[in-house]
């Protein structure tokens, strides 16, 4: 492979660096992962809630309250897991994307080369 790009190739690249990929602020990814980290810190705060709610009471009828309150929680902290693994997702796919838009522009001026070569 040479060091050399083709024209074609450095359009790419100059295109790939004007979409700002880096982020800033409508980057929704980070705004995401925000709300994922919210969201399970409010799980954490009402496991504690139900725990110590529970703990502290010998009546069954309050018990069972807060055992919905701590299945609230759970519920809460998963959808806050699923958020944040979304986000992730997303960002690498959406690198994974452009960067197999590249070597694939890059074989096809390479093929092109060669036949060019070959004539």
């Amino acid at each position: 492979m040479s060091d050399e790009t083709s024209p074609r190739l450095q359009e790419f690249q100059e295109q790939v660096d004007g979409l700002k990929l880096s982020g800033g602020k409508a980057n929704p990814e980070r705004t995401t992962v925000r709300l994922a980290i919210a969201l399970f810190v409010v799980a954490v705060v009402l496991e504690v809630v139900a725990y110590t709610g529970s703990t502290g009471t010998s009546n069954a009828l309050e018990q069972n309250d807060f055992l919905i309150l701590a299945i609230l929680g759970v519920v809460v902290a998963l959808g806050a897991v699923a958020l944040f693994i979304r986000a992730s997702m997303t960002r690498y796919f959406r690198y994974w994307l452009v960067r197999l838009i590249y070597e694939d522009r890059a074989s096809t001026d390479r093929i092109v080369e060669a036949i060019k070569d070959a004539d």
